[in-house]
């Protein structure tokens, strides 16, 4: 009996384990599938005000609002991308999202 009780246990956590990460995949790929979520999907930005406009109005998949942790710039040839750092309110999912800032440079 107790070992019935043991693989029970055993087999609900797997489940609960294979669920999160399932979860855990699909808000990766939303994240990815947003605008800037990519180096190859960055959004155009005039002016760095651009980049604090967009991340004012932007949501987390999940609904949340997001805070900014930081920004970099990331030269990519011709390119020069800042990459904006992001945590979820809701979720706390850290994120970047890309923005293309080559014209704000010139």
């Amino acid at each position: 009996m107790t070992g019935l009780a043991l693989a029970l246990a055993l087999i609900a956590a797997l489940g609960v384990t294979a669920w999160r990460r399932v979860r855990r995949v699909r808000l990766q790929r939303a994240l990815a599938a947003l605008p800037g979520g990519s180096a190859a999907s960055a959004v155009a930005v005039e002016t760095f005000a651009g980049i604090d406009e967009h991340m004012r109005l932007r949501q987390c998949p999940c609904g949340g609002r997001l805070d900014l942790l930081g920004e970099r710039t990331d030269p990519q040839g011709q390119r020069v991308l800042r990459v904006v750092r992001a945590e979820c309110r809701n979720c706390e999912r850290i994120q970047q999202v890309w923005f293309d800032a080559s014209r704000a440079y010139h």
